[in-house]
């Protein structure tokens, strides 16, 4: 595999080789993945060693599980063959730890080798837990529009878990990470709020979204009327703890307790993701990459940090995220390198 990625992303050479000796060992395999192979291997010694290791553990796996010879028995003596299956017994008893011993680096390298994978292919804001507290969550890629029990409807974006809880004097939805956009029908009795972390946002009008990502930020942009936003734990420190959030407006709050930032927001770009649209103008390609990676099954990563820092603009369709990714490389010049069709590297 490519070992060109961001250092947070690269795994250490052994777990490099283990993954290209399993990749070898399937009957797949293109003349591409074994020139990037020769390639990989060619161009460091290191390499070439911390493949034999890959090699040898992989063998001592083989010989962990092969069955041991068994003696015949003589027939003329049952006495010496329960004998010796007494000792066999014991003898089993006592090569069993050490069978275990042996067993037990193989199968921690191939857990780490399929939990690598597994990294690699979630998004990088899945949380399993989450969706299965939340009553309604979506998939990579999946929009879903809910209708609540009081006419109001929530549009979920990729990769989102909400909780409804209803009474006879609230309305509380719960974000639990993900993106949503919430159009809120009038009750006088009730208020409407939607809680993320430490934040929670009153609806004081009809339209607004609340995003919680994994950078622990929450914002609140409001399109219609206005919003009442309330943080935990700030009350004491600021009175913007507790503002109201006007249409055309977002409220940014990180979850380390900084002091919440309003901001003016273009409505038609912040709101792009509910027409299924990604819309951009004149922002570093690592924003646009990490937008993607919240779409699409899998990663997409630069090859160079220099290229994080291109400029792009322009307005593309969620629906087919790999479209992006190849009109982006045709307009700067980029080449792509897909692995197993869920990683792509964009390089010069």
């Amino acid at each position: 595999m490519p070992d060109s990625l961001d250092d947070a992303k690269i795994p250490e050479l052994k777990q490099q080789a283990i993954e290209w000796l399993v990749r070898l060992r399937a009957d797949d395999m293109t003349e591409a993945e074994m020139g990037a192979f020769a390639d990989w291997l060619a161009r460091d010694y290191r390499h070439a060693e911390a493949f034999g290791y890959a090699e040898d553990l992989f063998d001592d796996m083989v010989l962990a599980v092969m069955p041991g010879s068994q003696p015949e028995a003589d027939a003329g003596n049952i006495a010496r063959m329960t004998s010796a299956a007494g000792m066999r017994k014991n003898r089993q008893a006592n090569q069993a730890p050490v069978r275990y011993r042996r067993l037990l680096p193989v199968l921690l390298s191939l857990a780490a080798v399929w939990l690598f994978a597994v990294i690699l292919v979630m998004p990088d804001n899945s949380h399993p837990l989450d969706r299965l507290l939340s009553d309604v969550h979506t998939e990579t890629g999946e929009f879903r529009n809910i209708q609540l029990a009081d006419g109001s409807e929530v549009l979920l974006n990729t990769n989102s878990a909400v909780s409804v809880d209803y009474g006879e004097s609230k309305r509380v939805v719960t974000l639990h990470h993900g993106q949503a956009r919430f159009t809120v029908a009038k009750d006088l009795h009730r208020p409407f709020e939607v809680k993320a972390g430490d934040l929670r946002a009153r609806a004081l009008g009809t339209v607004f979204e609340v995003y919680r990502s994994d950078a622990d930020e929450v914002s609140v942009t409001v399109q219609q009327h206005a919003v009442r936003v309330d943080i935990n734990g700030l009350q004491q420190k600021t009175p913007a703890a507790a503002l109201t959030v006007q249409a055309g407006q977002k409220l940014r709050y990180r979850l380390d307790g900084a002091l919440p930032q309003l901001e003016p927001v273009e409505l038609d770009q912040a709101g792009a993701w509910q027409q299924h649209r990604l819309s951009i103008n004149d922002r570093p390609l690592s924003e646009l990459v990490a937008e993607l990676n919240r779409y699409r099954v899998g990663r997409v990563f630069l090859a160079d940090p220099e290229l994080s820092r291109l400029r792009v603009t322009g307005v593309f369709s969620l629906d087919h995220p790999d479209q992006i990714v190849d009109s982006v490389s045709d307009v700067l010049g980029l080449k792509q390198t897909r692995l197993a069709g869920w990683w792509i590297l964009l390089h010069r």
